[in-house]
């Protein structure tokens, strides 16, 4: 007889949790499927809404990831992405977006969003460092200053190889004695899968090409010369050796900002998180980084930076990875919040920034 209650029991409690399982997994679904259509429904006004900016800002931001550049293919034509693609021009159908002179005399507006800095009641600096906050209309951020070049070097892996690991920022300060610094160039990054262990392009460190020896003309090599002088050439790993480069590494095509205090003007792009370096007349080094993809923040576009760098007098200045590669830490701190889901990324190099008195 008790074990026939027992059995009972038993039977009740298996029958009671799975209507509760079976409730929950309903609701789970329901759930999924209402953000599913939601998000679907976004994207489909974001494309075939009556904004072309909004429909250029999505396939641009999109195309700059690394995990979805994929999506815009999937509402839009290949064409008509294609096209979105291109660099700005004055005949496109986009001149609403601000972009360039000449939009800002057909709308009234600046050439790019404003962007908005600290009054500047003093130099601000502290041990030879400044660093200020930087926001626009759709992006927040941190720009760090250093006045002695020669406190600017680059982190770099011992060995690069297609399977191997990157190190994350902070490893890069730690082991390098630095008090802070940015991610650097860009890597192999198929799906957003990197580990940060393969430059995308050639590296060099004291005066030597450590990676990329037989690779043919990278289109944005980023280094300092012996004077410590900002180089920014199109130009093989020998070619920049005979340029006087002592170290550096590449980015992607198109990232210039500012060549020889002559502004790069339509860049585009979408929103999202930025790096980028920049130098001054005087040799003062100019790190900013944009935080991205998050409520407070969706990102800056590429013009929005060379406003920013416009604004600190640079004249030369450059992007550097953004993305979730996109960090700034300084005296022990991460300034900047990232936009990886599973935190921030191992990197192949870094912008380092070494103490007053170690160069």
């Amino acid at each position: 007889m008790e074990e026939n209650v027992r059995e009972t029991k038993n039977i009740k409690v298996i029958r009671i949790l799975g209507a509760v399982l079976g409730n929950s997994a309903l609701i789970l679904v329901t759930t999924l499927a209402i953000a599913l259509l939601f998000v679907v429904s976004v994207i489909l006004i974001l494309t075939h809404g009556p904004s072309s900016q909004a429909k250029y800002i999505f396939v641009n931001s999109c195309h700059e990831t690394s995990a979805l550049k994929f999506l815009p293919y999937w509402f839009l034509s290949d064409d008509e992405v294609d096209r979105l693609l291109l660099p700005i021009s004055e005949d496109d159908g986009y001149r609403e977006l601000g972009y360039g002179p000449e939009a800002a005399e057909n709308t009234g507006e600046n050439e790019t969003a404003e962007v908005f800095l600290p009054a500047d009641e003093d130099d601000g600096f502290t041990d030879g460092v400044k660093i200020e906050d930087v926001y626009g209309d759709t992006y927040r951020g941190k720009v760090m200053l250093i006045r002695d070049p020669e406190r600017v070097t680059f982190g770099v892996l011992h060995s690069y190889s297609e399977d191997g690991y990157g190190k994350y920022l902070y490893k890069f300060i730690e082991d390098t004695g630095a008090i802070g610094g940015v991610n650097g160039g860009g890597f192999a990054d198929e799906e957003g899968r990197g580990h940060g262990g393969c430059p995308d392009g050639f590296v060099i460190k004291d005066g030597k090409i450590i990676y990329g020896a037989d690779l043919g003309v990278c289109n944005n090599f980023i280094g300092f010369d012996k004077d410590h002088k900002l180089l920014l050439k199109s130009c093989t790993a020998n070619q920049a050796l005979n340029a006087g480069a002592v170290e550096g590494f590449t980015f992607e095509m198109g990232s210039v900002l500012i060549r020889d205090g002559n502004p790069a003007r339509k860049l585009g792009g979408g929103y999202n998180p930025r790096t980028a370096i920049g130098q001054r007349a005087d040799g003062t080094v100019i790190l900013v980084v944009i935080e991205g993809r998050h409520a407070a923040s969706l990102g800056a576009t590429r013009d929005d930076l060379v406003k920013i760098m416009e604004y600190y007098e640079a004249e030369n200045a450059t992007m550097l990875d953004g993305g979730s590669s996109a960090e700034m830490r300084y005296d022990g701190e991460q300034l900047t919040r990232g936009s990886g889901i599973i935190g921030m990324r191992p990197l192949p190099n870094a912008v380092l920034v070494m103490p007053e008195g170690e160069k």
